[in-house]
């Protein structure tokens, strides 16, 4: 059973960490369009693809130990301040091998990594958004826009798909989009030319986890329909077979599943509780849904 995980950030990892409990071989396919924080300032300062969410993929595809704690330890002070390590193992072994994607592997292989993480592109991309008609520059400032976010984009619009991410999603069994923030996250990635046809042409079942709560600024008040909506209308008509919702609806701020609309948009609806306390997704109860799926 292989398994191959789209989008990024926080709600990613959790998907890698259940389909490490269920799933013969894993895989993730990761956005490189974050241009906040340690992210931003190493595509700014040395002209590399954002490497934070990969950073994570990489750790949550490996055992809790002393150096995969190593790699999430941020700085606090001084010129490294808020840098994550991990952030500049990948810029190290970019410098030195020259290769994005080779820096990804071989920061996987030092961290014993149990799957294989590509970046959806190795180009250096810009997310953009149109918001109320007006054009929003940066993932950061598309995240935090505060209205309805009518469509989102790349620059460049062509970039070239990472080899090995295509080949995951073809090769693919199983293909799990997000959790994780909608727009700037997992639309972020599966825009990306060669991932969007990967995804129309795969034979895998793709099934599209909702995030279970709203985000504010980036997906106020926007059900489970309208979720699945702007996934359709960025990626293709057929990028999604299944979608998973959160049921009971977590307050104050859950997602409100509308099934008539998930329904008309031609996917299978699941209704599964497979959040945690805190409110994100819980690897153990992510995976009973989508073993039972696969």
């Amino acid at each position: 059973m292989r398994v191959t995980g789209v989008g990024g950030g926080h709600g990613l990892a959790a998907t890698l960490r259940a389909a490490r409990l269920y799933a013969d071989e894993v895989a993730a396919v990761v956005t490189v369009a974050d241009d906040g924080g340690s992210s931003g300032r190493l595509t700014r300062e040395l002209g590399i693809p954002a490497p934070g969410d990969i950073r994570n993929c990489l750790v949550a595809l490996s055992e809790d130990s002393a150096l995969s704690r190593l790699y999430q330890h941020r700085f606090g002070e001084g010129t490294l301040s808020e840098h994550p390590l991990g952030n500049l193992v990948i810029a190290g072994l970019t410098e030195m091998s020259g290769d994005f994607a080779a820096a990804v592997r071989l920061a996987g292989e030092l961290l014993g990594a149990c799957g294989l993480v590509y970046p959806a592109t190795t180009e250096v991309v810009s997310l953009r958004a149109r918001v109320n008609g007006e054009v929003v520059r940066g993932q950061v400032a598309v995240q935090s826009a505060g209205a309805p976010i009518q469509a989102v984009y790349l620059k460049p619009a062509n970039a070239s798909a990472c080899e090995g991410a295509v080949r995951v999603i073809l090769e693919a069994d199983q293909v799990v989009l997000g959790p994780g923030s909608l727009f700037t996250s997992l639309i972020a990635t599966v825009i990306v030319p060669g991932i969007k046809e990967a995804l129309s042409k795969t034979k895998a079942r793709k099934v599209f986890v909702c995030n279970s709560s709203t985000q504010p600024g980036e997906t106020t008040a926007l059900s489970a329909g309208g979720h699945l909506e702007a996934l359709l209308a960025h990626a293709g008509p057929y990028v999604a077979d299944v979608v998973v919702v959160q049921c009971p609806v977590l307050e104050p701020a859950g997602v409100v599943v509308d099934r008539e609309t998930l329904e008309f948009c031609g996917a299978k609806v699941v209704e599964a509780d497979v959040t945690a306390p805190d409110g994100g997704h819980d690897p153990v109860r992510l995976a009973e849904v989508l073993r039972a799926l696969a």
